[in-house]
């Protein structure tokens, strides 16, 4: 039987929802987004909206997304109205795409992320880079599962470039079962995992193994350059036969970075630790003199590719940090020449009454 404890309402989430108070509502997961609308379970299903004084009053990304718990206002003969959101044991978050800088939630309270790379012609190290810092600086351990084995002609040498970054990778080939009871046993009853990646990798080839049947859509692959089409076009999560659970998410075109510089020692401890070794404290890395960490590159101990990684992210990120500075900066002006025009209004408003 399925109840809430299956979807992982534990005393944390229990706690929560006691301290929210709302006595007519019922706690409950969101377990599929549609845009229009979500699904969430009570441990039943049904659909739900947000409650408008919610979205009014919330920043976007602490909207309720797949995975979160809830205060669920159950509806008369219509949906139910998600009142509130329980805190987060976890996020996965990115920048959205553009030039906005706004944090977008991919999703929430999950225990395990899983990112799936194709061994094919989708293979990126620089990509694995950038999971590893996303997902690391919201304390979820990456482990990579790189699919499409059987078409890889050159294996040998990306499991080399694999295995010199230290990531945890199982190796798989989702048409023919391989790697499926690896990443089963990866996931506890009542934890949540969650697949990332490129369209076209296998996702939910990944996902309907898993199930042991065919839930989600999947479509042929381009052969001429291994380019799939989005066949998972909405966020969902589904209950696993051993008891875990598990969200498939649409492909990432993009993965542009969410947080601070400072996050970037729990992936790049190495860089950091080799950085104390420069001559100079504000060292580049690029063209400087005794620069240890250039020097581990010269050496073969670091990879081009690893500091190349190392120095964008850091770009991106000052650049993302500047950017927001700027914009509070401007709203912080803004605001005040709101109230000192609203002080100046009531000035006149007050000298007008002295007239009569």
């Amino acid at each position: 039987m399925i109840d809430l404890q299956t979807y992982g309402y534990d005393d944390y989430y229990k706690n929560a929802f006691t301290v929210l108070g709302l006595g007519d509502c019922l706690p409950a997961r969101v377990v599929a987004d549609y845009g229009s609308f979500l699904k969430a379970v009570t441990p039943d299903e049904v659909e739900a909206e947000i409650a408008g004084a919610l979205t009014h009053d919330t920043d976007t990304y602490l909207l309720p997304k797949v995975g979160d718990w809830v205060a669920l206002q159950p509806g008369d003969g219509g949906r139910a109205t998600i009142r509130a959101v329980l805190p987060r044991k976890s996020e996965i978050s990115r920048k959205s795409a553009g030039s906005s800088n706004a944090r977008q939630v991919l999703a929430a309270n999950v225990d395990v992320a899983f990112v799936v790379q194709a061994l094919d012609q989708d293979f990126s190290p620089m990509r694995l880079e950038r999971y590893s810092y996303q997902l690391r600086q919201s304390d979820i351990e990456p482990v990579f599962v790189f699919n499409k084995a059987d078409k890889a002609y050159d294996i040998d040498e990306k499991l080399d470039v694999i295995k010199q970054a230290g990531f945890e990778y199982i190796i798989a080939t989702a048409n023919a079962g391989k790697g499926i009871n690896e990443i089963a046993d990866m996931i506890g009853a009542g934890k949540t995992a969650v697949l990332l990646g490129s369209s076209g990798v296998g996702k939910s080839t990944l996902t309907n193994a898993l199930l042991g049947k065919d839930l989600q859509k999947t479509a042929a692959i381009r052969e001429r350059d291994s380019t799939g089409r989005h066949t998972t076009s909405h966020r969902e999560l589904f209950v696993l036969p051993a008891g875990g659970m598990m969200i498939d998410t649409p492909g990432i075109r993009e993965l542009q970075l969410w947080g601070a510089e400072e996050f970037l020692a729990k992936s790049f401890g190495d860089i950091e630790t080799l950085a104390r070794e420069c001559e100079y404290r504000n060292c580049s890395h690029t063209k400087e003199i005794n620069c240890a960490v250039r020097r581990a590159v010269m050496d073969g101990s670091l990879t081009a590719v690893r500091l190349e990684s190392y120095l964008k992210f850091k770009t991106e990120l000052q650049t993302q940090a500047f950017t927001a500075a700027s914009a509070s900066a401007k709203m912080k002006k803004q605001r005040a020449r709101r109230m000192k025009k609203a002080i100046q209004l009531d000035e006149k408003l007050h000298d007008d009454e002295k007239l009569y």
